[in-house]
């Protein structure tokens, strides 16, 4: 049987969540940011806005904690988003990488999310 999925359409990389959206929060999105539907977020721990990932920082950003629900752009202000970042099952395949990240990066993202109770499938 061949399964198709429209994983640009918003939300389309989940396979499961929650009842209720509980599995979605509104997400602060920093400034300057060009995100994708599925791009893997990590929280400045500093400003408790969400970025995309970035596995060489160390100021919170290193670390997965979301995936962006829909995409978005921001300019020199913050905006709130959607992000999945609990009880929820979504596609490994579809999820949006930083440029240039490595495989054991990758997997620590993965646990991290895991951690949150966001569970990647392949």
């Amino acid at each position: 049987m061949t399964v198709l999925r429209d994983t640009a359409r918003t939300g389309g990389f989940i396979l499961t969540e929650a009842n209720g959206f509980r599995s979605r929060d509104t997400i602060k999105v920093a400034a300057n940011q060009i995100l994708l539907t599925a791009q893997v977020l990590a929280q400045v721990t500093a400003s408790k806005e969400f970025v995309e990932l970035d596995p060489a920082a160390n100021d919170g950003s290193q670390t997965a904690a979301a995936v962006l629900f829909e995409g978005v752009t921001t300019t020199d202000q913050p905006v709130d988003a959607v992000g999945i970042t609990r009880d929820a099952e979504i596609v490994l395949a579809d999820l949006v990488w930083p440029v240039g990240i490595t495989a054991p990066q990758k997997a620590a993202a993965v646990a991290a999310l895991v951690a949150k109770g966001v569970i990647a499938r392949d």
